[in-house]
């Protein structure tokens, strides 16, 4: 075989494989734009539930914006919840930021958890989890369908109102 008949069937090859990854980034793609949203409101309504109704607790969500560039989309939105706790006499902030995070094959976004104050955290379980929230967030994992998951004693697990509800005590009454 020549070499021209064999670059031919290189580039046929090399275009094939690069058609499947393009087919498979759009499908991708495609499922980040529908389940980004999704996550975030599904956190939201578990923020809202893990921290009920009180005069000293307030709950708020700002959408935002986020910008995008590499992928098939040019924009996504970017709720924002801010958790604001009266509990003393200053106000103790946390925040929760979504973003695209694609360290894990099956990861598309990441939720950063922010407190606006030093956490001292005490040794529980409790405390175990609202660490992991703050040094590793929630990813947003998934190919045919996302889930929320945490950080664990070393395994990924998926997020429970149960964690979050740890976590704010933890974090807020101490």
């Amino acid at each position: 075989m020549t070499l021209a008949t064999q670059l031919v069937e290189f580039l046929d090859n090399r275009a094939a494989l690069s058609a499947a990854r393009a087919a498979e980034r759009v499908a991708r793609d495609a499922f980040i734009v529908a389940q980004f949203p999704l996550m975030n409101n599904l956190l939201a309504s578990q923020i809202m539930a893990a921290v009920g109704s009180h005069s000293r607790l307030v709950v708020t969500s700002t959408v935002q914006t986020l910008v995008v560039s590499g992928r098939s989309f040019a924009s996504l939105p970017q709720p924002v919840v801010n958790l604001v706790a009266t509990v003393d006499t200053v106000p103790l902030t946390i925040t929760f930021t979504p973003d695209l995070d694609f360290r894990f094959t099956d990861q598309f976004g990441r939720i950063t958890c922010a407190a606006s104050f030093d956490a001292k955290l005490r040794r529980s379980r409790a405390a175990a989890i609202a660490r992991t929230l703050l040094d590793d967030g929630i990813q947003m994992r998934g190919t045919s369908s996302a889930s929320l998951l945490i950080l664990i004693d070393g395994a990924w697990v998926e997020l429970s109102l149960s964690h979050l509800q740890d976590a704010f005590a933890a974090l807020l009454l101490r």
